[in-house]
């Protein structure tokens, strides 16, 4: 049994894709009998000992999110230095791009852990192509200084012991951009909480729970409100549903920065859809089953992505799911199977995908079903976690 210290300036209650990945991964770890230990960012600083097993290290830390990082890493650095003999780590499990390396003391720990969720370099190369105006100041900012984001990147991926890819893609990602030993990267999927994610028993019932009219259509689309989330492709791809299904309603779940929402409420202005929207903004995550359960269909248009937990919680729920060929995400569908790939940015391809599920009900189900069984088949934390496990062992060895 191991003490693993978890580094990741985002975890529950406030948390995206990496704080899910940590509280979902630390509570299969503990089910195996390892302690774990977690520092993270905050809106205030307090240590929490939730269980024997469990202590939480909350620093508090601003909301722009790399402003928070390097800022989250200062006070991490600090902390970690003041709890290396009562937290006695076996291993420091740091999370990438979001952790720089001087975030993790030296010799803190026996030996060094990290999980690359993304990295700065694909995410820019991504982005490249899109409008200026389209990104937010955290966009812009990685874009310009990329070659300064990345140095931290780097040290963090050198100093590991062994370095967790969440897909092929990020693997191949990873040999494309970094000069990183191929020996050492592991590509273990995310996750998804098969018994917290499941279809619904009642559609209508979920709706009206809601707020959502249960006559209504529901299309949904869960994440941040980035640019590489390919949100105006959503939106250009609505007057097509709209005109066929006149109760078809997107609901889009997330927060952005600035004024992101404005530029999606204008753009869905232009096109005569703003009325069949609703933004819920940041939903809660214990809530976050519910708006799943009470989708017809996920429709998901992002251009990059290395492996989405939005689509292994869509696909768990058993809902027919239209996204993009990039990144990792063919690595969970196949097309036609349990879900439908389409191009980025091609909105005429993607409005054609959702009204198939629309108008095709009998073989939309059929899809909910063969996705919920890619999950439990393939991408259950029960399966995961024991792929982490030997990842451990083989860097204690």
């Amino acid at each position: 049994m191991a003490k693993v210290c978890f580094i990741s300036p985002e975890y529950l209650p406030l948390s995206g894709g990496t704080g899910a990945y940590v509280y979902y991964l630390s509570n299969e770890l503990i089910k195996h009998g390892n302690s774990i230990c977690v520092v993270t960012g905050y809106d205030a600083s307090a240590d929490v000992k939730v269980s024997e097993q469990l202590s939480a290290f909350f620093l508090k830390t601003p909301k722009t999110p790399i402003v928070k990082s390097f800022l989250f890493a200062g006070s991490a650095f600090r902390k970690m230095n003041k709890i290396r003999e009562s937290c006695a780590a076996d291993i420091a499990h740091a999370n990438l791009p979001l952790v720089p390396s001087f975030a993790v003391p030296a010799n803190f720990g026996k030996t060094l852990v990290t999980t690359v969720h993304s990295t700065w370099k694909g995410e820019a190369e991504a982005i490249r192509g899109e409008p200026y105006s389209r990104l937010n100041p955290n966009e812009k900012f990685m874009v310009s200084f990329n070659w300064f984001l990345r140095i931290f990147e780097e040290n963090m991926l050198e100093r590991a012991n062994r370095i967790i890819a969440v897909s092929d893609f990020t693997r191949r990602e990873l040999l494309q951009f970094y000069k990183v030993k191929e020996k050492k990267i592991r590509v273990i999927h995310n996750g998804v909480d098969t018994c917290k994610f499941q279809p619904a028993t009642d559609k209508r019932e979920a709706k009206a729970e809601l707020g959502l009219n249960p006559e209504d259509i529901a299309i949904l689309s869960v994440g941040r409100l980035y640019a590489r989330k390919g949100l105006f492709t959503l939106i250009e791809s609505m007057p097509a549903v709209v005109k066929r299904f006149r109760n078809a309603k997107f609901v889009i779940s997330g927060k952005g920065q600035s004024n992101e929402m404005n530029k999606l409420v204008a753009h869905a202005e232009k096109l005569g859809v703003r009325n069949n929207i609703v933004f819920t903004g940041y939903f809660p995550d214990k809530k976050l089953p519910r708006l799943y359960q009470a989708a017809d269909v996920f429709a998901f248009s992002t251009f990059y992505e290395n492996l989405p937990f939005a689509v292994l919680e869509a696909l768990s729920t058993g809902l027919p799911v239209v996204t993009t060929y990039v990144g990792g995400i063919p690595e969970m569908i196949t097309s036609g199977k349990n879900g439908f790939l389409v191009q980025p940015f091609n909105s005429r391809e993607f409005s054609d995908k959702v009204l198939y599920c629309l108008e095709h009900t009998s073989e939309a189900a059929e899809m909910g079903v063969s996705a919920r069984q890619t999950i439990l088949e393939r991408f259950d934390w029960k399966l995961i976690v024991k792929k982490v496990l030997r990842v451990y062992a083989e860097a204690l060895s």
